[in-house]
């Protein structure tokens, strides 16, 4: 990937995060790597190259590159996304005020996205809530993006 970056590329890349997984780009360049977690600790704990296979060498070479790069940085994990704080602003913002009680009750507790999820699909709103979350991934991305002086551009989804 060259520089500007796809903006769509960039919150594609931030919503496959999760614990094992760790998203950067190349701000010089605008390549995104995700590494996982078992591969870092590799790099971090020492290792020798000829002790992998070839298929793993490639993407432990690669987790060196961007570890010893200052050219890297992570893109926004999951404590600067907040997902939670995304559905509970959806929740307020729903007008009907049955359902807004009903969604806020939902996010609480053990399987919270789930019910969540389940509720949205129940009331046929579910493309309503990913339309905002993926406006709140949008929001966070270009605020990163200029905080980081990335150039991007903002293309569109088919």
């Amino acid at each position: 990937m060259t520089l500007p970056v796809s903006l769509l590329a960039v919150i594609d890349e931030m919503d496959t995060f999760g614990d094992n997984f760790h998203p950067y780009i190349n701000r010089q360049t605008g390549e995104l790597v995700t590494l996982s977690s078992d591969d870092l600790c590799i790099v971090e704990e020492g290792f020798e190259l000829a002790d992998y296979p070839e298929w793993q060498q490639e993407i432990l070479q690669k987790t060196v590159e961007v570890l010893d790069s200052d050219a890297y940085v992570p893109l926004p994990g999951k404590f600067a996304i907040h997902e939670y704080a995304i559905m509970q602003r959806f929740c307020f913002a729903v007008e009907d005020a049955g359902l807004s009680r009903e969604l806020q009750d939902q996010i609480h507790g053990a399987g919270a996205f789930r019910r969540f999820k389940n509720t949205l699909t129940r009331h046929n709103m579910l493309d309503t809530w990913f339309a905002c979350r993926q406006a709140a991934f949008t929001e966070i991305a270009i605020k990163w993006l200029e905080e980081h002086n990335i150039p991007y551009i903002r293309d569109v989804r088919d």
